[in-house]
């Protein structure tokens, strides 16, 4: 459960685009380089089914490319997030309180160059759409359809100077909204001070703390060869990211990406009398629990129910070396 919570904090970046022309290659690139590049301040609103969330975003680029972030609810159960480089904490007050410190990387999508974008298989049709005003500033629309069932898609409000996010809509394949976010307004460029990414709550006295197995430096990222793996996976998607627990702690953690959407498997010693199969919604994130021989398998990412549970079905020890897609 901890884990799941620690994954959900997902970030958007640019997808394996069909037929993508000059001016919407132009968008996405500014985009990117605006998030990786960029500090603001501001004031988000967050909906899905049955909520709204008010939060406020305190994001800021340190000259050598690091990344502090403290994003924090205004209304409803105090909670945070809170990012320094690649290690992320959540905080949660209230009877489910949590504090969550995770080992694993959540800026969960790589950056993936463009160049490989350009050569990955189609899997959305990307377009230019019209002009709107989002907080104040003027924006440019962005439209990325999903090609099959097993993905979300998009539709991005660019700010027209800096190429910014500031406001995005998730779709199912059917065209269903499944979650929108907007900022209502933002400072970009702004000079943001150690003390307004310090966390309010970190000495509240309401909390349980958990920690995520690895968490003492037992994790190995990047270049490891797992030792699970899906045989089956839709079109598109890549294994990125590779994680592990020490002996104290084993798990393994692979994420998944087809350069828009994207997935984190974790594979870990379960209790398999206690485990019942079963798919828990978030807004947008479909959570899998399953089990394979003697591992308890989580598939948990910003992706349809139909993909986490594709993945869930279909894992082995891995002894192939390529990985096989659906057609």
């Amino acid at each position: 459960m901890l884990r799941r919570i620690a994954v959900l904090a997902l970030t958007l970046g640019t997808g394996a685009v069909q037929a993508l022309d000059a001016e919407v290659e132009q968008w996405l690139v500014r985009m990117d380089h605006a998030m990786a590049s960029i500090s603001y301040r501001g004031t988000l609103v967050s909906t899905g089914p049955h909520r709204i969330d008010t939060l406020r975003v305190l994001h800021r680029v340190d000259g050598q490319g690091g990344v502090r972030e403290r994003i924090h609810a205004l209304d409803g159960p105090r909670r945070e997030v809170l990012r320094d480089g690649d290690r992320v904490r959540c905080l949660i007050t209230g009877q489910t309180s949590l504090i969550v410190d995770n080992p694993i990387p959540t800026r969960l999508l790589a950056r993936v160059p463009l160049a490989d974008i350009l050569e990955s298989s189609p899997v959305y049709h990307a377009e230019i759409g019209g002009v709107d005003r989002v907080a104040a500033r003027d924006v440019r629309i962005i439209e990325i359809r999903p090609l099959d069932r097993y993905r979300y898609g998009r539709t991005l409000w660019l700010d027209a100077d800096t190429g910014m996010l500031l406001r995005s809509v998730v779709f199912d394949p059917e065209g269903g909204v499944v979650e929108q976010l907007s900022f209502v307004e933002i400072e970009i460029g702004a000079m943001i001070e150690d003390a307004e990414l310090e966390s309010e709550l970190d000495n509240a006295s309401d909390f349980a703390r958990y920690n995520i197995p690895g968490q003492d430096g037992e994790v190995a990222l990047g270049g490891s060869r797992p030792e699970w793996i899906p045989d089956k996976l839709p079109r598109g998607f890549r294994l990125v990211s590779v994680g592990s627990g020490g002996p104290a702690n084993p798990f393994e953690h692979l994420l998944f990406s087809d350069g828009l959407s994207n997935f984190s498997i974790y594979i870990e010693p379960g209790d398999q009398a206690l485990l019942a199969e079963h798919v828990e919604v978030r807004g947008a994130t479909h959570i899998y629990t399953g089990r394979v021989k003697d591992r308890v398998v989580t598939v948990v990412g910003e992706v349809p129910a139909s993909t986490v549970q594709l993945v869930g079905h279909h894992f082995l020890v891995l002894q192939h070396p390529a990985l096989r897609h659906l057609e």
